[in-house]
């Protein structure tokens, strides 16, 4: 074994194990990590609290920790996010925006149960609760600006352009105008089918699946549906759009046309798959048990496949940047980065826990595992 720079390579294989630049014990860690402006933001904390953790990128040193109300892990907080030297994240019934230099509280908005988002866009924040109302919150402030009333459930607030959308439990999607919340259109889908997963929004035209395996294509400007098709069974699917194609998994991975909903190819390989990743001309697929295939964005053709040990039941999407796809692996936790081209493996990371999905940024990749944050070199050279 030779350790060069960091690096470890073991003479029986050519896969490199990667050792880190530096971690840090967050406790239980509970969320995936934020980067920005040199600090990573992530949620941890122990027996009867939560914290959020501020720390530096280059070395790992603590800049600051603010304590949370400790909530049940089943609850837990949404990841946070970051946006004009604010770190926001919902839960315990409440948004907390905290000061991104001190840490310090800026201000905290009850809610109505757990939380799901937060949306930051211009000088709003955007976020739904459990029991279905959807908030818009002056991000500054934190004085609210208006609530709306939904079914419940499904996913969280989507933003684009000048309208949020979200989707409840009872097969409703709905439009609402950004400023006042006033209502744009619903749409009701077929057996009012739960609709969970989060949208994909291009140019004039919103995306989405139901629990049933249905693909559907409204326009955004009116909420009528252009088509819709059934292609698998009740798995909760969320659909991607790249080049004028509709990616989704189900029992297989489909191809559709954006415009007409029509059929391009369906892959030769069964999953269920759960996760959709275009990126470059290649579909970057995940099946349930968190198996991962690189498929032809064009035809539909297997271009390599990496297994994972023990499985990932409905693992996170894929991660990918600058050629190098990052797959959590948590039936050996481990992290691994695979050639997005060939499906070679460049290196892997041992976490010794529980992943939550890993972020790249500047060259750096971000681990938060069940007790430590990590952060592992993306190079090997």
């Amino acid at each position: 074994m030779v350790v060069v720079s960091g690096f470890v390579w073991r003479a029986v294989t050519t896969t490199v194990t990667m050792a880190p630049s530096w971690t840090y014990d967050v406790g239980h860690g509970t969320s995936a990590p934020a980067v920005a402006d040199g600090v990573v933001y992530v949620l941890g904390g122990g027996l009867g609290e939560n914290r959020m953790y501020a720390l530096d990128t280059a070395t790992g040193e603590r800049r600051w920790t603010h304590g949370l109300p400790g909530v049940p892990s089943a609850v837990g907080y949404s990841d946070p996010v970051v946006a004009e030297g604010v770190v926001y994240t919902v839960g315990d019934g409440r948004v907390y925006a905290l000061d991104t230099v001190t840490g310090e509280r800026r201000w905290t908005r009850e809610t109505g149960g757990g939380g799901f988002g937060p949306a930051v866009t211009g000088d709003a924040l955007y976020f739904s609760d459990e029991v279905g109302r959807v908030y818009a919150l002056d991000a500054t402030t934190g004085e609210r600006r208006w609530t709306r009333e939904t079914g419940g459930g499904g996913f969280g607030p989507v933003v684009a352009g000048d309208v949020v959308y979200v989707g409840d439990e009872v097969g409703r999607v709905y439009a609402l105008d950004t400023a006042t919340g006033e209502r744009r259109w619903t749409h009701e889908v077929r057996n009012r089918a739960r609709v969970d997963f989060s949208p994909a929004v291009t140019g004039d035209a919103l995306y989405f699946s139901d629990e049933t395996g249905r693909v559907y294509a409204l326009d955004t400007a009116t909420g009528e549906q252009r088509w819709t098709r059934e292609i698998g069974f009740g798995l909760y699917v969320r659909p991607a759009v790249a080049g004028g194609v509709v990616y989704v998994g189900s029992s297989r991975v489909y191809a559709l046309d954006a415009a007409t909903g029509e059929r391009r190819w369906v892959s030769e390989t069964s999953g269920p798959y759960v996760s959709v990743t275009p990126v470059g001309g290649v579909v970057y697929v995940r099946s349930v048990e968190g198996d991962m295939r690189a498929l032809d964005a064009a035809t539909g053709r297997q271009r390599w496949t990496h297994e994972v040990s023990d499985g990932d039941y409905y693992p996170d999407d894929s991660v990918v940047a600058d050629g190098v796809v990052y797959l959590d692996d948590d039936g050996e936790n481990v992290v691994r980065a695979l050639d997005a081209a060939t499906g070679e493996r460049r290196w892997t990371y041992e976490t010794g826990g529980g992943i939550h999905r890993p972020v790249v940024a500047d060259g750096v990749v971000y681990v938060s595992t069940g007790g430590r944050l990590h952060a592992v070199r993306a190079a090997t050279g």
